[in-house]
């Protein structure tokens, strides 16, 4: 919308185009021309997605799910062609589940899991365990041998509880087992998380073959977040500092090769801002929103789909990409059918008659 008569633009702003991929250039932001510089070849722009709502809340469901449900990443863990330890990791962010809650796993916003790996977590316990009185430990002993032999008068169920134990236990000691090779935790940069990181570790999970997606999130500079309604001092810097992440972990994941060949990762907000400052001088909540798509499986150097004058996402031919006025509207369903296709699943089931974007899809 640079050229759009009702879009606030900065000052000091260029149109500039790199690799395919239109941009507003600042001299504020130089690590969104670096990246583009770098890695347009690699990367698709989906722009005019909407997601119908107004409301973080329902508008995180949305973009992961585009109803109620399972999100993309869970699915996608959850229909790996092998079972995993951590099908989904969660190292920062959300999720959203119903019948695949077991395969998200969440390392915690303090290192929660690793320190109830290493057995830490007690330890760093500030409140006071209580243990139960001889009294109470015999109640206790005697319900669990009287649920024991119930169950030992049900062939069937007993059966079922007990491979259900053994896969746990079996989980808990390759997990143990990875802790001594695989390091969990965050890394604190002082005021945010260290992004690049994060993605390493996520790598590193998928170079094990323990996970197959997952979840990292970037709450701008210094976490300070991205809701500006008052103002916009802060956007210049959270973009210039979310790019310097996305080139640092492009830049890792091409240093792994076989990886770099078999991982997408997916840039996204929940939603977007209006065109035009408010009375505040900033920018309100808007149901249109643009996504990246970057890597492996993507027709890079191209963008997708636009916003017309008044800020209101146009339809678009799925199969080309071209703007068309007997197209599609976008919506989160057509990029959860695009990713589970690029995952090789069977979008149809999970999206119902909507779509892929083919045009994005190598």
């Amino acid at each position: 919308m640079f050229d759009s008569p009702i879009a606030s633009m900065e000052e000091n702003t260029t149109l500039m185009e790199v690799g395919g991929i239109p941009f507003v250039d600042s001299s504020e932001r130089p690590s969104v021309r670096r990246f583009f510089s770098e890695w347009a070849d690699q990367t698709a722009i989906l722009n005019g997605l909407e997601v119908q709502s107004i409301t973080h809340e329902r508008c995180q469901e949305l973009i992961l799910t585009s109803s109620s449900g399972d999100d993309w990443p869970s699915i996608l863990g959850a229909h790996a062609a092998a079972p995993l330890l951590m099908p989904h990791v969660i190292l920062d962010g959300l999720a959203f589940t119903n019948r695949y809650t077991n395969q998200v796993v969440r390392i915690g916003d303090n290192d929660q899991l690793p320190d109830l790996l290493s057995g830490e977590a007690l330890s760093l316990n500030d409140t006071a365990i209580l243990h139960p009185s001889p009294a109470a430990e015999s109640l206790e002993d005697a319900f669990v041998r009287e649920r024991l032999a119930r169950l030992e008068g049900n062939p069937v169920v007993n059966e079922a509880v007990r491979a259900e134990y053994a896969w746990v236990t079996e989980q808990h000691r390759e997990l143990l087992e990875l802790s001594d090779v695989l390091d969990l935790r965050t890394t604190d940069l002082g005021c945010e998380r260290d992004l690049v990181s994060d993605a390493n570790t996520a790598f590193n999970c998928f170079e094990l073959g323990i996970s197959r997606c997952a979840m990292i999130r970037y709450k701008g500079w210094c976490s300070e977040g991205w809701d500006t309604h008052q103002n916009l001092e802060l956007q210049s810097t959270n973009f210039d500092d979310l790019f310097s992440y996305l080139d640092g972990i492009m830049s890792a994941l091409s240093d792994r090769d076989a990886l770099a060949k078999r991982v997408t990762v997916v840039v996204f907000s929940e939603m977007g801002r209006a065109p035009q400052l408010n009375s505040w001088g900033g920018k309100d909540h808007w149901t249109f929103t643009s996504t990246m798509l970057i890597g492996a499986g993507i027709v890079g150097g191209q963008s997708i789909g636009a916003l017309d004058d008044s800020g209101i996402g146009l339809a678009i031919d799925l199969d080309s990409g071209a703007l068309s006025t007997s197209g599609e509207a976008l919506s989160p369903a057509h990029l959860g059918a695009t990713l589970l296709t690029l995952g090789g699943l069977n979008a149809e089931e999970h999206t119902g008659d909507v779509p892929p974007i083919g045009a994005l899809l190598s």
